[in-house]
C-alpha cells in the first residue's frame, strides 16, 4: 500500500513530498494533490505563483540526477531545481548541505567586510558605536 503524500505548511510556504520507486505514480499522486489544493485555493480566492513554485527530486540513483519531474500547477509545468529553499534552509539533492554552507559563508563574508569597513584604525566609528552596531542589534537575514 502506498503511503500518502506529506504536506508541510508554514506561513506562506507549502511543501508537498512523497516517496517511492515508481516515478509515474509519484508524479500522478503529487499532481492530484496539487489540483485539489488549487481548487481549494480558488474557492477561497487564494492564488499560487507558478513562477515561484518549484519541483525537485531527491534520489541516490545517478541515472535520475537530471530527471525533470512532470509536476503541474495551473496546467503549467513547474520548473525543476536541484537546490530548493524551504523556510530559509537550502535543500541539496546531494544531501551534504554544501549549498547552504556556501550561502551562509557568503552572507557572513559580506557582514565581516562591512564591520571591517566601519572599524578603520585611524578613522570610522568609535568603540561605543561599534559595540552598539555589533552587539546590541544583531541583523536578521
Amino acid at each position: 500500500m502506498a503511503s500518502p503524500s506529506q504536506i508541510g505548511i508554514s506561513a506562506d510556504d507549502i511543501m508537498l513530498s512523497d516517496h517511492g520507486m515508481d516515478l509515474t505514480k509519484l508524479e500522478n499522486s503529487l499532481n492530484d494533490i496539487l489540483s485539489k489544493i488549487q481548487c481549494f485555493a480558488e474557492e477561497h480566492k487564494l492564488n499560487f505563483n507558478t513562477v515561484k513554485s518549484l519541483s525537485c527530486i531527491f534520489t541516490t540513483n545517478s541515472h535520475l540526477f537530471n530527471y525533470q519531474p512532470g509536476i503541474y500547477l495551473k496546467e503549467q509545468l513547474l520548473q525543476s531545481t536541484k537546490t530548493p529553499t524551504y523556510l530559509g534552509f537550502t535543500l541539496d539533492t546531494e544531501i551534504n548541505c554544501n549549498k547552504l554552507i556556501y550561502r551562509l559563508c557568503k552572507k557572513g563574508r559580506k557582514r565581516l567586510w562591512l564591520l571591517k569597513y566601519i572599524c578603520g584604525r585611524d578613522w570610522g566609528a568609535d568603540v561605543k558605536t561599534q559595540n552598539y552596531f555589533c552587539c546590541s542589534h544583531p541583523t536578521s537575514s
